[in-house]
């Protein structure tokens, strides 16, 4: 916390980032300034929550407890990463911790419509089926991702949903570039057999 104020006062020598800043002062007393940090970090953390539990009223839940978590630990951020690598590092380590505990009782629960399974339309209502399908196929996969490992599951989620580098992920999960890669393509391999049945569903 000291850090954090004494930087507010040596900005320029320092070149800390606007989040980096909000940081220091709610650390100095300004702890209102939080409600900007919520507002910039929230769509991003409610992707991730839902992307890894796939039901909106968890992930709403979930985004809650991240930013009560980290307005409550601020203090212990130094400066050695940029604010919202921390965020986000503690935002993943929070939902893999509930994902964890979550696979050990309980069965996996989607929020995903589901469809008729053989549609006879044309015209207008041909589009709409269209559409329909699309949903279908993407609970399908949606259900697919949320049976697998929660570790396997983040890899996918911070790569395919939330379009995140090779290097961005490394820096979020604290591990290195390679162990992302192959992490991914097991992932991969892990998904698509979940999803092999679709082709005879579709």
């Amino acid at each position: 916390m000291y850090v954090l104020t004494q930087a507010v006062e040596v900005l320029d020598e320092e070149g800390l980032g606007e989040d980096e800043q909000l940081v220091a002062r709610i650390c100095a007393g300004e702890s209102a300034l939080f409600a900007q940090l919520y507002r910039r970090f929230y769509a991003r953390t409610f992707a991730l929550a839902y992307g890894m539990t796939g039901r909106r009223e968890a992930a709403d839940d979930l985004t809650q407890e991240i930013f009560l978590r980290a307005y409550e630990r601020l203090g212990s951020y130094h400066g050695r990463s940029s604010f919202a690598t921390w965020f986000y590092r503690l935002a993943v380590n929070h939902c893999l911790n509930y994902c964890r505990r979550e696979r050990r009782h309980q069965h996996v629960v989607s929020d995903a419509d589901d469809g008729p399974s053989s549609l006879f339309v044309s015209g207008a209502e041909e589009r709409m089926a269209a559409n329909l399908l699309q949903r279908q196929v993407q609970a399908q996969v949606r259900q697919a991702l949320l049976t697998l490992k929660p570790e396997w599951r983040v890899l996918l989620v911070l790569k395919e949903i939330e379009g995140l580098s090779y290097e961005e992920i490394a820096e979020q999960l604290n591990c290195s570039t390679g162990s992302v890669a192959s992490g991914l393509s097991r992932a991969r391999q892990l998904l698509a057999r979940k999803l092999e049945n679709l082709k005879g569903k579709i």
